[in-house]
């Protein structure tokens, strides 16, 4: 009678069992590290910007000039922090750019299949890094501000008034679709506050018939603002004193616009892990 060779068959199942164990804490060990350092990299933009707070006050507790100019040293610091942005800005602009390509294969059908997949990808990983990319955009932000010694409401005010009319052009742009290229609704009320702020100090120091087109102007304005919001701060561009003084700095201001991340350029801490526009 012959003897018949027993196959150790278990073994095989056993190590495939242990394979798909050890890819399953490896891929729970990544989402781990991911949360923990995306959560670690929250508190610190808050930690930093609450230094801001501390120093400056809110964005919505700042006061322009009474004569509606902006000094050349503030224009000046504010184009600094414009240069210490851009890498990130360029950085954020490729993710929405990739997950724009995304949303068009759904109204499209003219993408072969390598194509869809391709951008898929693409699009899917572009999605995961615009969180941490976030938050490197407000740090950066954050530190070039503390550098400049310039507080959020300021940066706000400049930046929203230098760049009235690129706001208003953000509807033809190829980010019209995203909300990122637009003022949020809170940057709005927060700038209705500091244009409030400024016509209340040029009634307290007695000035309100030394420039009755100012007062005009921001009266306008801020009604606008309320009654409809419109995605851009004077439309038309800045008025008076701020024009003259913005207008020898327009063209390097201008390359220094960063299209389809207003939202983003704007953001400011929230309660929670929220970081809110």
């Amino acid at each position: 009678m012959t003897n018949k060779t027993i196959q150790p068959a278990p073994l095989k199942v056993k190590a495939k069992s242990k394979g798909c164990l050890l890819i399953a804490l490896s891929l729970i060990f990544v989402a781990l590290s991911g949360f923990y350092f995306l959560t670690s990299g929250i508190r610190d933009a808050k930690r930093l910007e609450q230094t801001l707070l501390d120093r400056f006050g809110g964005a919505d507790q700042y006061t322009p000039l009474v004569d509606g100019s902006i000094s050349p040293q503030r224009i000046e610091a504010f184009m600094r922090i414009r240069e210490a942005v851009q890498p990130v800005c360029a950085d954020y602009q490729a993710i929405l750019t990739s997950i724009n390509n995304l949303n068009k294969i759904d109204t499209q059908q003219d993408y072969a299949g390598n194509e869809v997949a391709s951008t898929g990808m693409q699009g899917f990983k572009s999605a995961f890094r615009a969180g941490p990319k976030m938050l490197e955009f407000s740090e950066t932000r954050n530190r070039a501000l503390l550098d400049e010694n310039m507080g959020l409401g300021e940066y706000l005010y400049i930046y929203l008034t230098s760049y009235a009319e690129q706001l208003a052009a953000e509807t033809d742009s190829s980010y019209a679709d995203m909300e990122e290229a637009y003022v949020s609704e809170r940057t709005r009320k927060e700038f209705v506050q500091i244009l409030a702020n400024q016509l209340l100090a040029i009634q307290t120091s007695g000035s309100e018939s030394t420039d009755p087109q100012l007062v005009a102007d921001l009266r306008t304005e801020i009604e606008a603002l309320q009654d409809d919001p419109h995605s851009s701060s004077w439309p038309t561009g800045s008025v008076a004193n701020a024009r003259e003084s913005l207008a020898p700095y327009q063209q390097q201001l201008v390359g220094l616009y960063c299209s389809g991340v207003v939202k983003i350029e704007l953001m400011q801490k929230n309660r929670g892990f929220q970081l809110e526009g």
